[in-house]
């Protein structure tokens, strides 16, 4: 069997009954009741495309952390690629369940004994630990209503230092100037917290020895160099610096950043909002984001013995 590049593939949680055409499509009949075991037992991701599995992957309860103990790919399907859409599908699978991190564990016979997917992951997100690699996890959380969104930002504002920068991404009213507001309250900045867009950026001092707040709306910009044009170098050493609509522009402006996306819940008579808070660089490594968990609530993990993996909206890309 052979994956074309005008196939997509669809992931989903597997089932024990897929264990024979599982074992079928990878070519391992003799594998068919260990494959059953993992799906019976454990949590794996189903790659299809066009109907017919092209891929597994399984995923490990290990107290509470998430682990890759194996993945699977159909003879003749475009491997590496598979192999990223089945970690991606583990790691909004291990981060709806709350865990904290991923971890792709090595050995003998393993993909990541090949240097093509070692060398991929290192490069998206992943950090060596041993022989294994592990990526750090956003943390979900639900805000119900705005003054729950504003306390949370307040909660952020009392772990950020000068110098931090936060993008925060979300379709229109998602949240970002509210939670932008709360993060301005923390910290006692001077002035209302309003949204910059008509004007880019709004700057707020800081009082009594602590950060200000440089808040920009990038929009309505299309690269980099615009929002450099915005001299946010004169103040970010000296200021927590907020960027909505930044992610795929902002990120280059420090190695280390906290990216926000923010959701809605799906329902349109919710207002829940549900927030991924994704950890970036040297900054934030040994940081204990779970401080924030205690202003919003912990997104209830959805139900994974349905046959969905869960599949985080495009919307707020």
């Amino acid at each position: 069997m052979e994956t074309t590049e005008t196939e997509s593939r669809q992931l989903r949680v597997g089932d024990p009954s897929d264990a024979p055409a599982l074992a079928q499509a990878l070519g391992e009949q003799q594998l068919t009741d260990q494959v059953a075991r993992w799906l019976d037992e454990d949590l794996c991701v189903l790659a299809e495309a066009g109907g017919r599995p092209v891929g597994l992957l399984r995923l490990v309860d290990e107290g509470g952390r998430a682990a890759v103990h194996a993945i699977l790919v159909a003879p003749g399907a475009q491997r590496l690629d598979v192999e990223r859409d089945l970690l991606e599908g583990a790691a909004q699978l291990a981060t709806d369940l709350g865990s904290h991190d991923l971890r792709v564990k090595s050995w003998s016979d393993h993909p990541m004994d090949r240097a093509a997917l070692r060398a991929d992951l290192l490069e998206h997100g992943y950090r060596a630990d041993g022989a294994d690699l592990v990526r750090t996890l956003p943390i979900r959380l639900e805000a119900a209503t705005t003054e729950e969104m504003r306390s949370l930002g307040v909660a952020l504002a009392q772990i950020l230092h000068a110098g931090d920068l936060i993008l925060t991404s979300g379709d229109l009213g998602a949240g970002k100037t509210t939670l932008t507001q709360g993060i301005g309250a923390g910290l006692g900045v001077q002035g209302p917290v309003i949204s910059p867009t008509f004007v880019l950026v709004r700057r707020h001092a800081g009082t009594e020895g602590r950060p200000g707040l440089v808040h920009v709306d990038a929009y309505r910009l299309g690269s980099l160099a615009e929002l450099v044009d915005l001299d946010l170098d004169e103040t970010m050493d000296e200021s927590v610096t907020v960027v909505e609509w930044g992610a795929g522009i902002a990120e280059e402006l420090e190695g280390s950043y906290l990216e926000i996306d923010i959701e809605r819940s799906g329902d349109p008579a919710d207002d829940t909002r549900i927030l991924y808070i994704q950890p970036v660089g040297p900054r934030w490594q040994g940081v204990d984001l779970g401080v924030l968990r205690q202003a919003a609530r912990p997104a209830d993990a959805p139900d994974h013995q349905g046959p969905d993996t869960p599949a985080r909206s495009e919307e707020a890309q």
